[in-house]
């Protein structure tokens, strides 16, 4: 006859599976999935908040200002004065962050239109004369603005730049 000596408490029985085994390894699996929703839970965030920028345009209120965007540049214009002479004027239009590009490029004709029809307008005494160019940028601004109009209360076209003038 055999005689099995009684197991010590922290070793199974012979013949006994070990239970502590499975004991400890649940909890170390439940913190192991806790520690990998954790992290998931970050970077889901983390990720929602980079696409929210990327998605989703800022809105403006009426009358607040929308930041400068891209410069788009209009082909340079050779225009006859109102008095014979010609202006050479390369124009080029400060965006602002709100502006639709595509369409922006889109309504170019329109622009150089407006252009011509502005600068044809003028004197030569008139763009020599002290202020004569910007009052010219200033009708030029506000003709483009009406050409692209308001987006989220805030003008798409927010200045208009002379890259290159010559009056001959």
């Amino acid at each position: 006859m055999s005689v099995v000596a009684p197991a010590s408490a922290g070793q199974p029985a012979a013949g006994q599976p070990a239970a502590t085994a499975t004991t400890t390894a649940a909890p170390a699996k439940k913190g192991k999935k806790l520690r990998l929703l954790a992290v998931a839970v970050v970077v889901l965030g983390a990720g929602g908040f980079v696409a929210k920028g990327k998605f989703l345009k800022p809105h403006y209120r009426p009358g607040q200002v929308a930041p400068n965007g891209q410069v788009d540049t209009l082909d340079q214009l050779t225009v006859n004065l109102a008095d014979g002479h010609l202006v050479q004027a390369t124009i080029a239009l400060q965006l602002t962050t709100v502006a639709n590009a595509k369409a922006i490029a889109a309504d170019q004709p329109r622009f150089e239109d407006a252009a011509i029809s502005v600068l044809g307008a003028q004197t030569y005494a008139g763009l020599i004369a002290s202020g004569g160019r910007d009052a010219v940028k200033a009708t030029l601004l506000q003709r483009f603005q009406q050409i692209t109009g308001p987006v989220d209360g805030s003008p798409q076209v927010s200045a208009v730049y002379y890259t290159g003038f010559v009056i001959q």
